[in-house]
């Protein structure tokens, strides 16, 4: 076999369980606090209790699972506190990686940020729940795409899946969905018209409906 090629090896059993289990919690399947049971997931996914168990320390390690002596394995929960921290993290993180995007790479930034626009547009057309909070992930991933800070882009992907795993649950309500299009469009627009500041100001009031909507969460401690 020539050197030049190169077979990607299969995932390890523990690391398909931990992606299956990171997209059940994603997209609420797994509720949040809800019990993670060893034998329940084996036979749901289909395989032994090992990787299992690797797979909920590798999340517990990136905050999606929480282990607790005696109990059991549970899917995170967060207090008040917990999500008021968060969003003002995400704030700093946001806007710190919009400002540099419009320095770094500021054409092929608002270039995606219209194709997403765009795709979810289109997605809210058709009713497509998911796809549209794929998109609205897409939106916001963009600013560290073209942030050119592997910094900022390690401190996104910290608390992206627990960010995604928010906007699931905080986005049900199609009127929520409504009025998120009509801010993303709002974002773009001022951008695209160089009023970072106005862009901001949204920016802001979109991630910090979170901490006003805590009071809607079912699963609030």
């Amino acid at each position: 076999m020539s050197d030049s090629i190169h077979l990607k090896r299969p995932d390890s059993l523990s690391k398909i369980a931990e992606e299956e289990i990171r997209t059940n919690i994603v997209n609420g399947t797994y509720h949040l606090g809800e019990q993670l049971q060893e034998a329940k997931l084996s036979k749901a996914i289909g395989i032994s209790k090992t990787p299992i168990r690797e797979a909920l320390a590798a999340l517990k390690l990136q905050g999606l699972v929480e282990i607790i002596p005696q109990r059991g394995a549970f899917v995170f929960s967060l207090s008040q506190e917990d999500v008021v921290q968060l969003c003002r993290y995400r704030l700093i993180l946001e806007t710190s990686a919009m400002d540099a995007a419009l320095v770094e790479d500021p054409t092929n930034f608002l270039a995606e940020l219209a194709d997403v626009v765009s795709k979810m547009s289109e997605a809210l057309d058709a009713d497509a729940f998911e796809q549209y909070l794929e998109l609205d992930a897409d939106f916001h991933d963009a600013f560290f795409r073209h942030c050119g800070n592997s910094f900022l882009k390690a401190g996104n992907q910290n608390v992206s899946d627990i960010v995604r795993t928010m906007r699931t649950h905080l986005s049900q309500r199609a009127e929520r969905t409504a009025k998120s299009f009509a801010e993303h469009e709002a974002i773009l627009a001022h951008l695209s018209e160089g009023k970072a500041r106005s862009a901001k100001a949204i920016l802001k009031r979109q991630i910090t409906r979170g901490e006003r909507s805590y009071s809607d969460l079912s699963w609030a401690r």
